[in-house]
């Protein structure tokens, strides 16, 4: 199971019937991006692709959950950054970790959840691909399921833990949080019946299958691309998915997505390295 299409009844990448919604507000903060004394402008538009963003392919594993969580923790970096660094983490080693904070998945491809891999990425952090620095995959993503982790990457993961998580439940939600410049979000759901036009974008969802997970990191306000505002979504099917590995939500399609019974979305920010940034709202911008 992984590398298949939004209308495989097999794909089991987001373990939907174990989530624990309850525990992912629960154990968030409450995020007022309107609050922020922010001075000047943050950008219409912040397209990921400029960067530019590597497309994971999680390759016919279920560790779908796993790679949104560790896609968000680089994008955390990169902000957290300034835009200046990239780093790779590796998504199965976070699928694992999460998969032990829910009973009955652990040792079998059965999925993860979005609260077990929140709770993973608190708890262990996320660890790099490369973690001796030399440009060579010290722990290369597997090719099939397995529950052996190298016993270093848990040193190596420590150093890049997840500070807070925020539950989001719209759209207005999911873009404050991105726009503020603290990290990305990750969304777990009904795979559905569902795909992008020609174009990428994504109008109309439509429940049915099994579950899915991927990652939102961008958006577009600036209506020059379509007539309403988009949030920029990442799968992990490689750049044969959606328009190259990318995908456009409308405000309609998120809010139909948000409301169904299997939908949980959650944001995360203030990775520990780099140190996030000490920032004064009052006087200067993320941005």
């Amino acid at each position: 199971m992984g590398l298949l299409e939004s209308n495989d009844e097999e794909f089991t990448g987001y373990a939907i019937d174990d989530e624990d919604l309850n525990a992912v507000a629960n154990e968030s903060v409450d995020f007022d991006f309107e609050s922020m004394p922010m001075r000047g402008d943050v950008p219409a538009k912040y397209d990921p692709r400029t960067i530019p963003w590597r497309v994971e392919n999680q390759g016919r594993v279920g560790r779908c959950a796993g790679m949104a969580a560790s896609s968000v923790g680089e994008m955390c970096f990169n902000r957290q950054s300034a835009g200046q660094k990239i780093i790779h983490f590796n998504g199965h080693a976070s699928y694992i970790w999460a998969q032990k904070n829910s009973r009955g998945l652990y040792g079998r491809d059965a999925g993860s959840t979005i609260h077990g891999n929140v709770k993973a990425a608190k708890q262990k952090g996320f660890c790099p691909i490369d973690w001796s620095g030399d440009g060579r995959a010290d722990y290369p993503l597997p090719p099939r399921y397995t529950t052996n982790i190298p016993a270093e990457a848990e040193a190596h993961a420590a150093k890049y833990k997840i500070g807070y998580s925020a539950f989001l439940e719209t759209f207005d939600a999911v873009l404050n949080f991105l726009r503020s410049g603290q990290g990305a979000v990750m969304v777990g759901g009904s795979w559905g019946r569902w795909s992008p036009n020609a174009d990428g974008i994504a109008d109309r969802f439509r429940s049915g299958g099994s579950g899915h997970a991927w990652m939102i990191c961008g958006w577009d306000c600036s209506r020059k691309t379509y007539s309403d505002d988009l949030l920029i979504a990442v799968n992990s099917h490689g750049e044969r998915s959606w328009k190259k590995g990318f995908c456009f939500l409308t405000r309609r399609f998120v809010k139909d997505f948000s409301e169904h019974k299997h939908t949980v979305i959650a944001g995360m920010s203030d990775l520990s390295d780099p140190e996030p940034r000490k920032v004064n709202w009052e006087t200067e911008l993320v941005w």
